[in-house]
């Protein structure tokens, strides 16, 4: 069930990236969404569908990007398993672990991207691409980690309700 209502999820926050957000830029950055609510679902503690909703991310994420669907893929394969060890590693500080999970998500799509792009053949050059893409793309990452944290957060609770102990 955690695994299926990912997809829904998933779903809306693509389209809502897709539509709005990709709008709302700060330099040539935008936010990326999917990205974050896949970040906030690994970091919750009660979540153990981990892996599920990255494959599903990467895979939306890869039919409505020019970037091969495996790229993106690979790219939140990446970002789960990162999560999941930091997750088990800092558990005493999930703030500190959603921050760097989110950064490090963001470098790690943001840098498959432009060595795909580059190896398709688009020029590129890498100073402007960091200064203009990857930093204002990051910032706004994580200005939007905590409160798209606090919806995933309500989302795990009514799917892993916590057992009463009496």
């Amino acid at each position: 069930m955690p695994a299926l209502i990912g997809v829904p999820i998933l779903a809306l926050a693509l389209i809502f990236q897709s539509a709005v957000l990709s709008h709302m830029r700060l330099l040539q950055g935008s936010v990326d969404l999917v990205l974050v609510v896949v970040v906030s679902w690994i970091m919750n503690e009660r979540v153990k569908a981990v892996w599920e909703w990255a494959l599903i991310a990467g895979i939306l994420v890869g039919f409505v990007s020019q970037i091969p669907m495996w790229g993106y893929v690979l790219g939140y394969a990446i970002i789960a398993f990162m999560g999941s060890l930091l997750k088990r590693r800092i558990w005493r500080a999930p703030l500190l672990a959603l921050f760097t999970v989110v950064f490090l998500g963001t470098v790690v799509i943001q840098g498959l991207s432009f060595v795909l792009l580059r190896l398709l053949g688009t020029e590129i050059d890498p100073i402007q691409a960091f200064n203009l893409v990857l930093l204002p793309g990051l910032l706004l990452n994580l200005v939007l980690a905590i409160p798209v944290q606090g919806l995933i957060n309500e989302v795990a609770a009514w799917l892993y309700p916590e057992e009463f102990e009496g």
